[in-house]
């Protein structure tokens, strides 16, 4: 199927070859029929999935390994490009003979396009440091410390995470880090010390006034350091300013078709490979197509395990900003629905779910409700363009709804939502919560399958929900049910991907503790998400732990020091994983109309009722986290 496909959008048959190939990688004669298979291929076929191939560099298997790097040689050799920035996040794994894989594929890369991959390596550096400036990276880490301290176990764990981190603080290379060391390195050092005397002693006292004093030390960086707009490149990375005349394309820019002259993005790098497959098969539907409905993209390109760029997407505004500026004009309070639920109940932060759904609705009956659809009005230039704005702001919302649905999208909170202001298109950011991992947090679960809340209702037609929005919806999930298995090729890539599922595959069964982690960039849109969340936070206090996000559980990883490869690269461990096969058994069941019942098989517009039925409800709304602000 793939050497008589006419075309390079042959994504799910690529994923099933490479699913087969490394499933039977112990067989000789597979790889010898791989091996054969090359020649007859285009090298473009296998820049679609070199995620996927990467991910395998170091698999036991001795032939298939060597196979793995010819072929990547092969694509580098061909499209170095595509691929350099890639195999330089693998060399810089924390796994040896992943690491070692990568390196030497670029050490063959070096002799055919050694300026290329020079350049490459110091970019990839070079903004991975812009990624993490002293500042932030201390912030975070400190706020890990708080985290782990407040929880009372895991003490062992800072010392382990935060030696690495100081290491880099007496080795300042640029004028913004020697700066820092000379404010903050004596305090950062005393508390160091501080620390070390408590795991010689056992003395409790030198502990708390160890984390007494990193917390001074964050107050004092928030306060000398505020959030940054833009950077000079001089002062944060002067061996980058210097540089000029490149080879090396902008990453996320490189097309094979054009002649050339803190999270780990990974997921979203497999997210938006999933969306570039739903929208080529929106576009063979004569339906779908002629409605021009498809997901807004953004090229998501690593750098490490836990940096990366996102790419910009211009001419955007959050849904938060859009609300925000609107209560401005009005003198409104940001959070006017929440104060009222709380005058209603003063005591809603205990009430039970049940309990809150009266304040709830109490709180969207007494306000409007219409930010969002004021801000559409207001902004348009003209009637017409009102109406082709609204309409293409109902479908991609619609389409968007459907797969992020069936992906398991959660924490669609008002800043992670953007709409473009110049075609109305909603485009989703952050996709790193994926496979439902939102529906079973231990607070605030998640129990809508998307956000359809009253304010993203009321910018449609006269129809409402049923008019538009659902008309696409149920064209979308058509087109999802009926190419099930091209789709199920692409999300098993992803569920059993050991560089990127190990984080949902965890369980407490595991016996793996888990403490918080420090927060991952953000994509430029969310500058306002932290500042946001803190006003809707109920209690009186300040939250420190929860200062860097808007998830009511931070951001959470495995103990520090297990890194995925020591919980995934056990034999068969990705068909082996029980919950691995929930999540392939779930999406499954999405992609047929047996998700809310195994025993009956739902027709499409059955389903799309009941998933918007549950998208508005009010008891699944009422018992959202706050920051995720229901009540817009």
């Amino acid at each position: 199927a793939i050497q008589l496909s006419k075309s390079d959008t042959t994504l799910q048959d690529t994923l099933r070859l490479l699913t087969a190939w490394f499933n039977y990688s112990q067989f000789e004669s597979v790889a010898q029929a791989v091996q054969d298979g090359f020649n007859s291929i285009s090298i473009r076929t296998w820049l679609q999935v070199i995620p996927q191939i990467l991910a395998r560099i170091h698999i036991n298997s001795e032939s298939t390994r060597r196979l793995i790097r010819q072929l990547l040689v092969e694509i580098g050799k061909n499209h170095p490009h595509a691929i350099l920035f890639s195999l330089y996040v693998a060399a810089r794994s924390d796994h040896t003979e992943r690491s070692q894989a990568a390196k030497d594929v670029l050490a063959k890369l070096h002799d055919v396009y050694p300026e290329l991959v020079e350049e490459t390596e110091v970019v990839s550096r070079e903004l991975i440091r812009i990624t993490f400036l002293f500042p932030e990276l201390w912030i975070n880490a400190i706020i890990y410390v708080n985290g782990v301290y407040e929880s009372k176990d895991g003490y062992n764990d800072i010392i382990r995470t935060i030696t690495p981190i100081y290491k880099l603080l007496f080795k300042p290379e640029t004028l913004r880090e020697y700066h820092f060391v000379q404010k903050f390195g004596k305090a950062l050092t005393k508390a160091y010390d501080m620390l070390t005397q408590y795991f010689t002693s056992k003395n409790d006292q030198k502990l708390k006034l160890a984390i007494d004093q990193y917390r001074y030390i964050y107050h004092c960086i928030r306060e000398q350091h505020p959030r940054l707009s833009e950077l000079n490149l001089m002062d944060t990375s002067p061996i980058l300013a210097a540089y000029s005349d490149m080879a090396l394309v902008v990453p996320g820019t490189y097309n094979p078709d054009r002649e050339l002259g803190q999270d780990d993005l990974r997921q979203d790098e497999r997210a938006m490979q999933l969306f570039g497959l739903i929208n080529s098969l929106l576009m063979k539907d004569d339906e779908t197509a002629k409605r021009f409905l498809a997901i807004e993209q953004f090229p998501v390109v690593p750098l490490s395990s836990n940096s990366g760029l996102i790419g910009f997407y211009p001419d955007c505004e959050s849904f938060h900003s859009h609300v925000n500026n609107i209560r401005k004009v009005s003198n409104q309070p940001i959070n006017l629905e929440q104060r009222l639920a709380c005058q209603f109940s003063p005591n809603w932060d205990t009430l039970t779910v049940i309990q809150k759904v009266e304040s709830f609705e109490y709180a969207l009956s007494n306000t409007p409700g219409n930010d969002l659809q004021r801000a559409m009005w207001y902004t348009a230039p003209n009637a017409e363009v009102w109406l082709e704005r609204r309409t293409n702001y109902t479908r991609s919302l619609a389409v968007m709804s459907i797969a992020g649905y069936i992906l398991g999208l959660g924490d669609r909170h008002p800043s992670n939502i953007l709409i473009h202001e110049h075609t109305g298109k909603v485009v989703h950011i952050d996709l790193g919560d994926c496979f439902e991992v939102a529906a079973y947090r231990d607070k605030f679960p998640e129990k809508v399958p998307f956000r359809l809340t009253r304010m993203l209702i009321m910018p449609m037609e006269v129809g409402s929900i049923e008019g538009i929005f659902k008309h696409s919806a149920n064209h979308t999930m058509r087109v999802l049910r009926a190419n099930r298995d091209s789709l199920m090729a692409v999300l098993e890539a992803f569920v059993f991907d050991p560089l990127v599922s190990w984080s949902y595959l965890r369980d407490s069964e595991m016996g793996i503790k888990t403490t918080p982690k420090p927060q991952k960039s953000k994509h430029p849109k969310q500058k306002a998400q932290q500042e946001h969340a803190s006003r809707w936070n109920t209690s009186n206090g300040e939250d420190f732990a929860s200062v860097s996000g808007s998830k009511p559980d931070g951001e959470w990883s495995s103990k520090v020091g297990d890194t995925y490869h020591d919980l995934v690269d056990g034999k068969d461990w990705q068909t082996g994983n029980p919950k691995a096969r929930a999540i392939v058994k779930r999406i499954y069941d999405k992609l047929i109309g047996t998700d809310f019942n195994p025993n009956e098989q739902l027709a499409v517009s059955e389903q799309i009722e009941k998933l918007i039925q549950q998208a508005t409800s009010s008891e699944n709304l009422a018992g959202l986290y706050s920051g995720w602000v229901p009540f817009w």
